[in-house]
């Protein structure tokens, strides 16, 4: 009796120690999969976007699938899309070549239901800043997908070339758990 009353007691200690913990990673995962994957499973990789982040999430992707049991070879059955982004925030974008101009582009649109039926105007809600990176598993032979994966740092701040190993780590793990046993 006084053991259980002891892990009642302690049970509040617990629960408030995991909520610091999961507080401290602000980290969203969704992951939905459609299908198994083998476990030990070979990928190819593909980029959506040739850009630098999607370059740096591809070499760290191919080390943590190695970490987690799998491997990255160009004849491999299933093909892993990687997409990074950053989204929201103030835009620059630059026109034609350095220094001869610069052009700032803002787009406005209003979606909200209010207006179009004579009510009143409600304030647009603006995209927080973050960084999201994707991933999208299909197999070659039928082009089925089998598994999406998505992970984002909300943090208005977050540094992608810091934040692409542990997001990453996540993914595979995530991918990992997701798989088939042999």
């Amino acid at each position: 009796m006084r053991l259980g009353f002891m892990l009642v007691a302690a049970l509040p200690l617990v629960l408030s120690v995991a909520a610091v913990a999961f507080a401290d990673d602000p980290m969203q995962l969704a992951i939905v999969s459609y299908g198994k994957i083998p476990a030990g499973s070979a990928f190819q990789t593909e980029l959506t976007d040739n850009t630098e982040l999607a370059s740096q999430v591809e070499t760290s992707l191919k080390k943590a699938l190695g970490n987690h049991g799998f491997s990255a070879a160009d004849d491999a059955p299933y093909v892993i899309s990687i997409a990074a982004d950053r989204t929201g925030g103030s835009t620059n974008l630059s026109v034609g070549n350095t220094g001869q101009s610069n052009a700032q582009v803002n787009i406005n649109i209003d979606t909200g239901q209010n207006k179009l039926l004579g009510g009143s105007n409600q304030a647009p809600e603006k995209m927080a800043r973050a960084y999201r990176i994707t991933l999208a598993i299909y197999n070659k032979a039928t082009g089925r997908y089998i598994w999406r994966a998505e992970i984002t740092d909300p943090k208005p701040d977050v540094d992608p070339v810091a934040a692409t190993g542990p997001m990453v780590e996540k993914l595979a793990s995530a991918l990992e758990k997701s798989a088939a046993p042999q």
